[in-house]
């Protein structure tokens, strides 16, 4: 049987990313770029997809292409469209460059110390990975090993992503708030003229996103629920949950998400899935077990002791699908009303 041509496809891709990176820095629209920065995105989940991550690749296209091309939008919508050119500085060009350049052949220098690509006897291949194959579904009866990898073999590492996600919206929160005295003694907003076609007066547009929500919110849950099974889980899942809400906003106002998630409301949900997660592992120190150790906790949990390992990854799966839900509705409703919470994109 002739062998696949994956080389050939590789070095296209590789090719055709870096003119889409490229391209995306050089453009002065900055519209543009956010468009070919999502078309770059788009290309990675393939690469993914190609190199047979397809965890990662659900990642890519749900927080890559999808949502971080929105907050790009959002972003545009509040700093204007074209990118001011800078005075030319050479010595400045050429340092950066060198910085560059350098950093580049630093990193390809160490090529040599990694194995052989595929080599089977390399401590990951030949060790690590066959532990895991070998040992998820008993340990967990998870068929999924990502899953069980991402929330119980190493938790604690999760545990920190979700954190950061955390970390990383109260800061951004920090950031940009303004309150309302500021915003109406300090700082005017600025009165700009209405544009010619609003989407936001469109009842096609509402009616199809009042359609569209509930089945994104359901597929969001099945990701959640199903990662186990296969490619998904709570950063997936809550990229999709917190994509649909902001459909809403799009699609109406932010008033209208508003009445239903108060600012105050969302930051308190953003904290309540790491501090879903971090109650899993308080738990296990109550049952006289190690933190985020779920055999421990099968006398309240259903099943045995491997099927409270199952229980417990669901659990804080939940708890980041939660935090990251949260953090993507408050990143877009503090990018998209440039830190006022009262109207934007």
């Amino acid at each position: 049987m002739a062998e696949l041509p994956i080389w050939q496809f590789d070095s296209l891709f590789l090719i055709v990313v870096l003119l889409f990176g490229i391209t995306s820095l050089a453009m002065q629209n900055l519209m543009s770029a956010a468009i070919v920065f999502g078309a770059y995105s788009f290309l990675m989940c393939l690469i993914w997809t190609a190199m047979g991550a397809v965890d990662v690749a659900f990642t890519e296209a749900a927080v890559g292409a999808g949502v971080s091309t929105v907050f790009i939008v959002a972003t545009i919508h509040n700093c204007g469209v074209t990118a001011k050119p800078m005075n030319s500085r050479i010595g400045f060009k050429l340092f950066a460059g060198a910085i560059a350049v350098g950093t580049g052949a630093f990193l390809l220098s160490a090529l040599p110390d990694f194995p052989a690509w595929g080599d089977p006897q390399s401590p990951v291949n030949s060790t690590v990975a066959p532990y895991y194959i070998e040992n998820t579904i008993r340990d967990a009866h998870v068929p999924n090993i990502v899953t069980t990898v991402l929330a119980d073999y190493r938790g604690f590492d999760t545990l920190l992503e979700t954190a950061v996600v955390f970390i990383a919206c109260i800061a951004i929160y920090s950031i940009l708030r303004v309150d309302s005295a500021k915003s109406t003694v300090d700082e005017p907003d600025v009165v700009t003229s209405p544009p010619a076609y609003d989407p936001t007066d469109s009842l096609i547009i509402r009616q199809a996103s009042r359609i569209m929500v509930p089945f994104m919110q359901i597929f969001a849950l099945y990701v959640i629920a199903h990662g186990h099974y296969s490619p998904g889980g709570g950063f997936q899942g809550g990229v999709i949950l917190g994509a649909s809400v902001i459909l809403l906003c799009i699609s109406f106002d932010l008033k209208f998400v508003l009445r239903q998630w108060t600012e105050k409301r969302i930051m308190i949900l953003t904290a309540l899935g790491v501090l879903i997660y971090a109650s899993v592992g308080v738990a296990c120190l109550f049952m006289d077990g190690n933190y985020l150790d779920y055999g421990v906790l099968d006398s309240i949990l259903p099943g045995d002791k491997s099927y409270a390992r199952y229980y417990g990854i669901l659990l804080v799966e939940i708890g980041v699908g939660v935090t990251v839900m949260f953090s993507m509705i408050g990143i877009y409703m503090i990018l998209a009303s440039n830190g006022r919470f009262r109207q934007g994109l």
